[in-house]
């Protein structure tokens, strides 16, 4: 199977308000790529948009180094973060 090309430039990391630990290893920062339509199969956009908790659990684990069970154990305090770098990827920030 081939492995998708990482872009920089479709890549964006969300800073956790309570650090995580996996596999022995505290994490602080997320690195989220930039969803693309498989990523989003089954999701409503306008649940990404908005950053309904349903539709970043399911995304969060497509895009990221996060698996299913991290997703779930994540402490409320850090949904925040992420699921606005998801939303940002949908946002036309420069003028």
């Amino acid at each position: 199977m081939a492995t998708a090309i990482k872009n920089q430039a479709e890549t964006r990391t969300a800073t956790l308000a309570t650090p995580i630990i996996k596999d022995d290893v505290e994490i602080k920062t997320i690195e989220i790529q930039k969803p693309n339509s498989g990523n989003l199969r089954g999701l409503s956009l306008i649940d990404v948009c908005e950053m309904k908790f349903e539709a970043g659990e399911v995304l969060l684990p497509r895009i990221s180094s996060l698996n299913e069970r991290d997703v779930l154990n994540l402490a409320p305090e850090n949904w925040a973060p992420l699921l606005t770098t998801i939303a940002s990827f949908f946002v036309n920030t420069e003028h």
